[in-house]
């Protein structure tokens, strides 16, 4: 049964130097025949949308949209879907696009909960990442939600960017707690190819944090906020009691879910799918009724494997083996090497990583 819908916004006013994701800087003419695409796709899933429990619009920055296109967005998709059904209905944010008109609009058209990229309180940080953000923004943006009525807030930061030290990872702890949002998620930064980032590490004029500084600030990340009431449910995820992303544990537990928009993933029937990445070429399929969908292979264990291992509940053995006829162990044979190194562990039928594993957890996904 299908319960999570991804929404895609492709489009941001400025691109950051370490992201990957599809996204683009574009006209308003373009963004408005894009929106005309992704709302006629919408449309046609109407039928298959009836038991939704999520809806995610993530991007790109969505909340980038003027607030005509934005309400344009959000009444369709009211139009399609029983808004009052469903249990989460996240749009991501950026803070410096947050007004008290925008937040407004948001929480009429039945948003409950904004995912805000903050990454950093430190503006200088926050330039170097071509953020368009600062310090204050960030504040601001909270209190303009909240005082519009949508109370559920997740806050995105990244640690161990270039010549961070453990004193401003702490002050930006100490930035996200006094906030005290209902959800964190907390990511190290990655170099990504294709990405300004990595050009500069490829010209040497930015250099790697150790690894050693990279797992301080981990265990820092993790005591600090477990201290202050967050469940650390998800290797970069953490949440007060309740609060925990119901969309983003579809992925994780490997559940079904549509995706729509350029770029979009689905995984529906143990298929997988994706829509293409160009949006010129998606608006065109759409328009003339070609699909903009494309199969992806999947191996649905390794898969299984993957997401379920990011919970630090882990995953239920006697479930897996169930599911695909296997005996877990004898299939993964490395995976008894790292239950020994002490970096995963079996505890009342759940495989899932050690303290240490969390830290080391690549060398693991390595076996998938």
């Amino acid at each position: 049964m299908l319960t999570a819908l991804y929404i895609h916004i492709p489009f941001c006013d400025k691109i950051c130097i370490y992201c990957d994701f599809h996204k683009e800087m574009a006209k308003d003419s373009k963004k408005q025949r894009y929106i005309d695409a992704l709302l006629k796709e919408l449309g046609s899933y109407q039928n298959q949308l009836k038991d939704l429990k999520t809806v995610y619009i993530g991007g790109g920055s969505p909340t980038s949209l003027s607030n005509s296109d934005l309400i344009k967005v959000l009444q369709s998709i009211n139009e399609v879907i029983d808004v009052d059904k469903l249990e989460e209905f996240t749009i991501e944010a950026n803070p410096n696009n947050i007004t008290k008109e925008k937040a407004d609009i948001l929480y009429s058209f039945g948003v409950n909960r904004v995912s805000m990229g903050v990454q950093t309180f430190n503006d200088e940080h926050l330039q170097f990442l071509n953020r368009e953000h600062k310090e204050e923004d960030i504040k601001e943006s909270i209190r303009l939600l909240r005082q519009a009525g949508i109370t559920n807030i997740n806050i995105d930061m990244i640690f161990s960017l270039p010549n961070q030290t453990l004193n401003e990872l702490r002050y930006d702890l100490d930035n996200v707690i006094t906030l005290n949002p209902s959800h964190i998620s907390y990511y190290s930064l990655i170099f990504e190819e294709k990405t300004k980032l990595y050009y500069l590490l490829e010209k040497n004029e930015v250099s790697t944090n150790s690894e050693d500084l990279e797992a301080l600030m981990y265990n820092e990340i993790i005591n600090s906020l477990k201290s202050n009431g967050y469940l650390h449910y998800e290797i970069s995820n953490y949440a007060k009691e309740g609060f925990e992303s119901k969309h983003n544990l579809v992925y994780w537990k490997n559940m079904d879910y549509l995706g729509i928009g350029s770029g979009s993933h689905s995984l529906y029937d143990n298929k997988r799918f994706f829509n293409i990445r160009n949006v010129s070429k998606y608006i065109e399929n759409v328009f003339t009724n070609q699909s903009s969908k494309q199969h992806e292979e999947i191996e649905p264990l390794r898969e299984e494997m993957m997401m379920g291992l990011r919970l630090i509940e882990g995953i239920n053995v006697t479930e897996v083996e169930n599911k695909y006829k296997i005996n877990l162990l004898d299939t993964y044979p490395k995976l008894n090497y790292y239950i020994k190194e002490g970096l995963l562990k079996i505890e009342n039928n759940k495989l899932s990583f050690t303290k240490t594993g969390l830290m080391l957890g690549n060398l693991v996904f390595s076996i998938f």
